[in-house]
């Protein structure tokens, strides 16, 4: 079992790995969930924890699940049908 600062790093490391793999900039992540860059990298660096409504928003850009996204799962479901 994890520890919560291990899941909160896997996590910030997944979505940092999606977003650059779907090329898109911390800017344009930020202006899609409404909040300034700043604070979008600061999630993504696991400073501060997102809510679970960005949690959502990053998961649907990305056609991914919760459960990928937060390390419960290592297939993103995108792959389970392959």
């Amino acid at each position: 079992m994890q520890t919560y600062q291990q899941t909160r790093e896997s996590m910030c490391q997944r979505i940092r790995t999606l977003r650059k793999k779907e090329h898109f900039t911390q800017m344009q992540m930020a202006q899609r969930l409404h909040i300034s860059r700043r604070t979008y990298a600061n999630y993504e660096r696991g400073v501060h924890a997102m809510p679970v409504e960005v949690l959502v928003i990053i998961a649907d850009t990305f056609g991914t699940s919760l459960d990928y996204l937060v390390g419960r799962t290592s297939i993103r479901p995108e792959e389970q049908s392959i």
